[in-house]
């Protein structure tokens, strides 16, 4: 039974899909919630920039790669723009360095488009507590992950970001990479970022732990 007086809780859901978004906006008009819902839905990035310029919203479900900007640039403004509301991605596949970059924008965690009525509630709240939130299928990836790359994670690497890897491993800095391999110093920590998500690393720590696990080098003492 829905409370009198409560202030409705407002989603706005940004997602190329009309039937994602015709199902979700189902499962939370029928969700029996305590709280009023009331929801608006956007098909693009541009269309949920306008909208967020006219209404308030406490929550939007932002598909990972809405047409238009993307969703990891609409994060970033949104955040920027209205901090007041909280952004959480939404995906079709477990894909943790696609998650790590919607959160490194701004977004307060991802869940996949098929969760269920009751995941999507306690997703919706858990961010807007302040929270972090992953479906379980993310959550799974990323412990994975955690626990160190698997030894076929260095394939996932292109030549460029191996070169700059190895560099990495042997003490050069990145004004040094970049002038050995002839780029800029800004592409070189582009190319450095990519390594972090495809390995799971994201400290310099981590980075040299997944080298020694990768065989790339070898530990001295």
């Amino acid at each position: 039974m829905r409370a009198s007086g409560v202030a409705p809780m407002r989603v706005l859901i940004a997602d190329q899909s009309l039937i994602v978004r015709a199902g979700i906006k189902v499962l939370l008009m029928e969700s029996g919630s305590w709280q009023p819902i009331v929801t608006a839905e956007a098909e693009t990035t541009e269309q949920a920039m306008a909208m967020l310029a006219e209404s308030s919203y406490s929550v939007i479900l932002l598909d990972c790669e809405l047409p238009g900007r993307g969703g990891i640039k609409a994060a970033e403004l949104i955040v920027h723009r209205w901090p007041g509301t909280f952004v959480l991605g939404l995906s079709d596949k477990d894909d943790v360095a696609l998650a790590q970059r919607m959160v490194d924008a701004g977004a307060s965690g991802v869940i996949l488009r098929n969760v269920g009525t009751e995941t999507l509630l306690k997703a919706i709240r858990t961010v807007m507590g302040g929270k972090r939130y992953y479906s379980n299928e993310i959550s799974d990836r990323m412990l994975e992950r955690r626990n160190g790359p698997m030894p076929n994670a260095i394939g996932r690497l292109t030549t460029r970001e191996r070169q700059i890897l190895t560099s990495i491993l042997e003490g050069f800095g990145e004004r040094e990479i970049a002038e050995k391999l002839g780029i800029s110093k800004r592409t070189v920590d582009k190319h450095r970022q990519h390594i972090n998500y495809k390995l799971g690393t994201r400290t310099p720590l981590e980075l040299v732990q997944a080298g020694l696990r990768l065989g790339l080098i070898r530990e001295t003492w």
